[in-house]
């Protein structure tokens, strides 16, 4: 075999070779995962993924009344989706609800129909301090409204949750359909105990 032959081989089975260490970089940075309940700061192109399936225990319609109305909540759980803020991939759920008078008769608020990259309620993750799940609210159709839920199971059976939602709409501006009306819409209720259906 001459020099350059010898030569052109090993050049070629070093290309192969750093191609491949790169190639195996890369799987392995975007192949880190983490389980859910990880409270350290998750590396870019991680997994934040649902290993021990915590979340199918919300997935479903739940049922709740108050003030006169009654509220369907239906969680899906999302998985492996890229948090373009946090540059991560991770697994949450969804809300999309539905509510109507208590006796059934009028639908009041209802966006089950949304796309689910558009649902107006979304996770973040089972919080440290108390081991409740929360969610951010955010709903454009209603001048911007926004908030806080947490929800948790009140019995070992997994069949009620206790929800605690916090408005934190804090500015209404007057293109806002209810700038001037004295009681702004209450699509949400403040606390409540939901039944799984």
């Amino acid at each position: 075999m001459s020099i350059k032959k010898i030569i052109k081989f090993r050049l070629m089975k070093k290309s192969i070779l750093q191609i491949l260490v790169i190639l195996s970089f890369v799987f392995s940075c975007k192949a880190q995962t983490y389980p859910l309940r990880t409270y350290i700061d998750i590396p870019e192109n991680a997994y934040l993924k649902d290993t021990n399936n915590e979340l199918n225990d919300y997935v479903g319609t739940w049922k709740g009344t108050w003030d006169n109305k009654t509220i369907y909540m239906t969680f899906k759980k999302i998985t492996n989706k890229y948090d373009d803020v946090m540059k991560y991939y991770a697994d949450f759920l969804i809300g999309k609800f539905k509510v109507t008078t208590s006796n059934n008769q009028l639908i009041l608020f209802d966006n089950t129909m949304v796309t689910d990259a558009d649902a107006k309620i979304e996770g973040g993750k089972f919080r440290k301090k108390d081991d409740k799940y929360s969610f951010m609210y955010s709903d454009d159709d209603l001048c911007g409204m926004n908030g806080y839920i947490i929800i948790n199971f009140t019995d070992s059976t997994k069949t009620k949750l206790n929800w605690l939602f916090s408005d934190m709409t804090d500015i209404i501006t007057s293109d806002c359909p209810y700038y001037d009306s004295p009681v702004f819409p209450q699509p949400l209720p403040k606390e409540i105990i939901l039944i799984k259906q």
